[in-house]
């Protein structure tokens, strides 16, 4: 009786041991590499009449104009403004994957050359901004607010997710939502494609419309469509996808799926429910 008591002792000391080691090892490939926010804003005001009499040569016309502009209140107002996290570690290897990634978010989030320095990039971003506001290729009222935010996932995957608030005139502020996704291992871009092979999007496309209808309550497309949703477009896959450590979150924003007033959806698969359309050969893993 002591032996198998003994033994059922160190095979629980053993799980112990194991969940301990995984989750030291986990936190140190974690504190390896270091978030770092890059911030800066500009504001800018122009009245309508800055522009006005350089020598009073103006003809009656113009005047006329410039004081119907003054009193309808038409003043121009720019606002933009960038705050993101870079990587970066002080090994000499992960320094070098931290580069590509910070390469990535800046070509693709904010369309400046990957040569630039993340702050290089994110003046260059405002001053491309500004030049548009001055030359009259934006709206009199103009507004870019841009938050990007790394994430830890699950594995070797640290997820990028950059919300831009966006103005231009209208009924209201455009809100969107990108979501990224990088192996620390390679510092390579994990796609839609690297996870989830063309022939069994049709498959994962079923499995996010009945999660989409288990969050709403409702049992049928039909219900859908009444309440609003999936009525111009079919269910899709989207690219916005978050891999969690518990989950793998797909973002739609607004209008993707629905009217303005329903916002954003989220939908959530669990790991064990989705490896069936998952690559199997997928060099990152849960």
């Amino acid at each position: 009786m002591k032996r198998y008591t003994l033994h059922y002792i160190f095979q629980f000391l053993g799980a112990i041991f194991t969940l301990l080691f995984v989750a030291c090892a986990s936190e140190s490939q974690w504190n390896d590499i270091e978030f770092y926010k890059v911030e800066k804003q500009e504001q800018l005001s122009e009245s309508p009449l800055d522009d006005t009499d350089e020598e009073n040569t103006e003809d009656e016309d113009s005047v006329e104009d410039k004081f119907t502009q003054l009193h309808t209140g038409l003043k121009r107002e720019m606002d933009v403004k960038v705050d993101m996290q870079f990587l970066k570690s002080d090994k000499d290897t992960n320094e070098r994957v931290c580069q590509l990634i910070n390469a990535q978010l800046i070509e693709i989030l904010l369309h400046q050359s990957s040569e630039l320095s993340a702050d290089e990039a994110v003046a260059q971003y405002i001053d491309d901004v500004k030049g548009e506001f001055h030359s009259d290729e934006v709206a009199d009222i103009y507004r870019d607010h841009l938050t990007g935010r790394a994430e830890y996932g699950m594995g070797q995957v640290i997820n990028y997710r950059l919300v831009e608030e966006a103005f231009n005139g209208g009924a209201h502020p455009c809100i969107v939502t990108t979501i990224l996704r990088f192996n620390t291992k390679t510092g390579e871009m994990i796609t839609a494609d690297n996870l989830f092979p063309a022939t069994k999007k049709d498959q994962l496309k079923e499995m996010l419309l009945r999660r989409l209808m288990e969050n709403l309550h409702v049992r049928s497309l039909d219900e859908l469509h009444k309440k609003g949703i999936l009525e111009m477009t079919d269910m899709f896959v989207s690219n916005n996808i978050a891999l969690r450590e518990d989950s793998i979150e797909f973002h739609y924003n607004e209008y993707d799926i629905a009217p303005y007033s329903y916002g954003t959806f989220t939908i959530c698969l669990g790991y064990d429910e989705a490896k069936e359309v998952m690559n199997a050969d997928q060099t990152v893993k849960p």
